[in-house]
């Protein structure tokens, strides 16, 4: 029974947050400098998701990194399922889907849009 188990687990194994994301980021071309400095996050933090496999950045940071890789509706919600995340049809969720659809990739843009209709930002 363990072993078929261990080879179901084996089988059906998705790939985690850390290796979907550089994958990304490997994809994209740019260095991770640049993805840090687009998230607006510290180096430190940038360091501590490069080299935790097991560390999970909170849900905005990761919206972050998919807006600033420029990533498809389906990479989106890739990324941001591979870390235990989705969207929702809450408000700010239908906004973050909106910018997605109309390939709006501007933080300051959809910053202003969920601070509009929310007074919320990323």
């Amino acid at each position: 029974m363990k072993e078929n188990l261990h080879e179901y687990l084996n089988h059906n194994k998705s790939m985690s947050f850390n290796e979907v994301l550089f994958s990304y980021i490997d994809k994209s071309g740019y260095k991770d400098s640049e993805i840090y400095k687009k998230v607006d996050i510290d180096r430190k933090l940038f360091s501590k998701i490069r080299c935790n496999n097991n560390y999970i950045p909170r849900r905005n940071v990761i919206i972050k990194l998919c807006f600033s890789l420029r990533l498809d509706k389906y990479q989106f919600n890739k990324l941001l399922n591979s870390a235990g995340y989705s969207l929702s049809s809450s408000k700010f969720d239908l906004i973050i889907s909106f910018c997605l659809e109309h390939n709006i990739y501007d933080i300051h843009v959809i910053n202003d849009y969920l601070y509009t209709y929310l007074n919320a930002v990323l």
